[in-house]
């Protein structure tokens, strides 16, 4: 069942994208499928390659940015969020882990992320979450 929350106040009233940095392609590809189904969602844009992340983000301006913590090659993802929030663009960074410990959620909100998600959530509750997060609440999503 879809969701309505408001949105970015920086995007058009009724459209809204999502940037996933994510390297789980049937993650991703099943994220894009329900998203599909939410009122006003314009595109997920996918991030081939994690050194474009942060310039894809300054061009996209999504209203979200997804961000995994377990990122291959050595990337570290909470490096990526500091220099996305140092955009200082509209958009909302929420970590999406399969990983969801209490250190790395105090460490990720504290440097800016929006939201902490885990991969082990529903479709609704995630879908939920980042309307909440469009909305301006941050947002602590784990399993039961």
């Amino acid at each position: 069942m879809p969701h309505a929350a408001p949105p970015n106040d920086s995007l058009p009233l009724d459209r809204f994208s999502v940037l996933c940095i994510d390297d789980n392609v049937l993650l991703v590809d099943a994220l894009e499928r329900r998203l599909a189904l939410e009122p006003g969602f314009d595109q997920l844009i996918r991030v081939e390659d994690l050194a474009d992340a942060v310039t894809l983000v300054a061009a996209h301006r999504p209203a979200i940015v997804l961000l995994d913590v377990d990122l291959p090659g050595g990337i570290d993802a909470l490096v990526l969020l500091e220099r996305i929030v140092a955009l200082e663009s509209d958009s909302r960074v929420v970590v999406l882990t399969g990983y969801p410990q209490g250190a790395l959620i105090s460490r990720y909100m504290s440097r800016g992320a929006w939201g902490f998600i885990s991969k082990g959530v529903t479709s609704d509750r995630l879908i939920g979450a980042l309307h909440r997060v469009r909305g301006g609440e941050a947002v602590i999503e784990l399993d039961d």
